[in-house]
C-alpha cells in the first residue's frame, strides 16, 4: 500500500503525526523545564557570590559563608552537573564532568564543627546565624534551606538531637519556595527536611509531633522523592496510636455487632456432647474467645510446671505436650476448638507479665518468599490461654482490626494469622498491653507445620 494512493493511509499518517506533535509538545515543555530549573540554580549561586567581596580570601573570612561553599562544593556542584550531564557533553562545561573538586566528606565535617563549635563559644541563636547575624553584627550573608539541613545531620549523626531539631525548624523558616526546583533536584527539599524531623522525634518518642512531621514529609513530596520511610512509619504510628487506645479500653467490640455468641459443636465429635462457649469477635480474620475452656486446676498446674523457671528470670517457659496429664487434655482440647492439627506445632509456651509487661505489636506469621517452601515454624493460627485474672491493663490488642479486649480468667483467645489464600495477614497484627496492677499467666499455643490443615472436610 502507498499512502499517497491510499485516502485510509494518509488518515492514519495523520494520527501518527499528531501523536508526534504531543510528544513534541511534552519534550519542549521537558526542556524548559530543566532550563528553568538550571537558571534558577545559576542566579542563586550568582547573587550568593555577588553578595561578597572580590577579593576570595576575604569573602571565605566569614563562616557563614565558607561553610556553604564547602557544602555546596561537596555535594551541590556534583547533583548539578549529573543533572546537565546529558546536555553538555559536548559543550562548554564539558570539562567539569570529570573534575575533581577535591572537597571530601571529612572537610564538610570539619566545617560543620566548626560552626557548631563558634555557636556553641559564642551562645549564638541558630536563627539569627542562619539570617547573617554574629555576636551581635549584621553580615550581609544567610545560610541556605539545605544548609541548615546540613548542619542539622550533622549534629544527628553526633547524637545532638536536640540542636539538631532547632537547625530543622531554621531550615524550614529559611525555605524560600522560589528555589523550590533546585532543592528537590538535591533532595533538600521540604520533604526531607520534614522526614528528619520525623525521624528525631520518633527518636525521642515525641509520637504525635512525629506523626505530623512525616504526613507533611510525604505532602510535600514530588513524584520523584522517595516517601516509602516516611509512609511505613505513618502506617506504624497509626497502628500505635489505635493500640493505645485499645489498651486504654476506649476501642472495646461495638454492642451493635452482627457477630454473635454461641455453643461450638463442630471442632470434634466429643463437642456435640460438651459443646464449647464461642464468642465471635471477628470474621476476616476469624478471632474468637472461648469461654471457660481451662479448668482452675489446669491454670494451677500450668504455672507450677513453669514458676520455677520464672525465678530463673527466664521470660518465657515451654511445655511438651506430654509435661502432664492436664497439658495432654489440653492438646486435645485446643485440637477441638481449632479443628487443627498440633502433631507438627510448637510446644505450648508460658509467659509471665509483672507490672508494665507487656508484648509489643507484631505479626505471629512471616510470610515465605515466592520461591521458598513454608517453613515448619510458619504459624497459621494462635491459641493464647489465660490463666489468671488481672487487676488493671493486660488487654488484648489487634490495632489494624481497631479493638481491644480484655479475656477473663480460664478463657481462650484464638485467631487466625493467614488468609484465605495462605498469606500472612497483615489485619492479624496484635499485642498484649502493659500490665498495670496484678500478674498476668498467659499460655501461647502456636499451630504451625505441614500438618496443621483442618482434620476433615467442610460440609457439602
Amino acid at each position: 500500500m502507498y499512502y499517497a494512493t491510499s485516502t485510509r493511509g494518509m488518515a492514519s499518517l495523520v494520527q501518527v503525526e499528531d501523536e508526534l506533535i504531543a510528544l513534541m509538545r511534552q519534550y519542549a515543555g521537558e526542556l524548559q523545564q530543566k532550563i528553568n530549573t538550571m537558571r534558577t540554580f545559576y542566579k542563586e549561586w550568582t547573587a550568593r557570590r555577588m553578595k561578597g567581596p572580590a577579593d576570595p580570601t576575604t569573602y571565605v573570612a566569614n563562616p557563614l559563608i565558607s561553610y556553604p561553599l564547602i557544602r555546596r562544593m561537596h555535594t551541590d556542584a556534583h547533583k548539578w552537573l549529573e543533572f546537565a550531564k546529558p546536555d553538555i557533553n559536548q559543550g562548554s562545561l564539558k570539562k567539569f564532568l570529570h573534575k575533581d573538586f577535591r572537597i571530601s566528606a571529612t572537610d564538610l565535617k570539619m566545617a560543620a564543627t566548626g560552626l557548631i563549635r563558634f555557636q556553641g563559644v559564642y551562645g549564638l541563636n541558630e536563627s539569627e546565624m542562619a539570617n547573617g547575624k554574629l555576636y551581635d553584627k549584621q553580615y550581609n550573608s544567610r545560610l541556605s534551606a539545605a544548609d541548615c539541613l546540613a548542619l542539622a545531620t550533622h549534629l544527628e549523626n553526633q547524637q545532638k538531637d536536640k540542636l539538631a531539631l532547632k537547625w530543622l525548624n531554621v531550615s524550614l523558616k529559611q525555605y524560600e519556595d522560589h528555589l523550590d526546583p533546585v532543592n528537590r533536584l538535591l533532595q533538600t527539599g521540604r520533604s526531607q527536611i520534614y522526614e528528619h524531623l520525623g525521624l528525631i522525634l520518633l527518636s525521642k518518642d515525641d509520637l504525635p509531633a512525629s506523626q505530623d512531621a512525616l504526613k507533611k514529609s510525604i505532602e510535600w513530596a514530588s513524584k520523584d522523592d522517595n516517601t516509602s520511610l516516611a509512609d511505613h512509619l505513618v502506617d506504624n504510628l497509626r497502628h500505635i496510636f489505635v493500640h493505645l487506645d485499645n489498651c486504654r479500653g476506649k476501642n472495646l467490640l461495638p454492642k451493635n455487632s452482627s457477630l454473635r455468641c454461641q455453643y461450638f459443636t463442630e471442632g470434634s465429635p466429643f463437642l456435640r456432647l460438651a459443646p464449647l462457649k464461642l464468642e465471635q469477635l471477628n470474621l476476616e480474620p476469624f478471632i474468637g474467645l472461648y469461654h471457660d475452656v481451662v479448668s482452675l486446676e489446669e491454670q494451677e498446674d500450668l504455672i507450677a510446671l513453669t514458676r520455677s523457671r520464672f525465678e530463673q528470670k527466664q521470660e518465657d517457659a515451654e511445655l511438651d505436650a506430654n509435661a502432664s496429664s492436664h497439658v495432654k487434655i489440653l492438646h486435645q482440647r485446643i485440637e477441638d476448638m481449632t479443628g487443627l492439627e498440633l502433631e507438627n506445632s510448637e510446644p505450648l509456651t508460658v509467659s509471665n507479665f509483672g507490672i508494665g509487661g507487656q508484648q509489643y505489636i507484631h505479626f505471629d506469621c512471616q510470610q515465605p518468599k515466592f520461591d521458598e517452601p513454608f517453613k515448619e515454624e510458619y504459624r497459621t493460627a494462635t491459641v493464647l490461654l489465660y490463666l489468671s485474672e488481672v487487676q488493671m491493663g493486660g488487654y488484648a490488642s489487634f490495632p489494624d482490626l481497631g479493638f481491644g479486649l480484655k479475656p477473663s480468667r480460664g478463657s481462650a483467645l484464638v485467631w487466625h494469622n493467614v488468609d484465605n489464600s495462605g498469606k500472612c495477614d497483615i489485619r492479624s497484627l496484635q499485642a498484649i498491653c502493659p500490665v498495670l496492677l496484678g500478674t498476668q499467666w498467659v499460655a501461647r499455643k502456636w499451630i504451625s507445620g505441614s500438618g496443621q490443615w483442618r482434620r476433615k472436610p467442610c460440609r457439602k
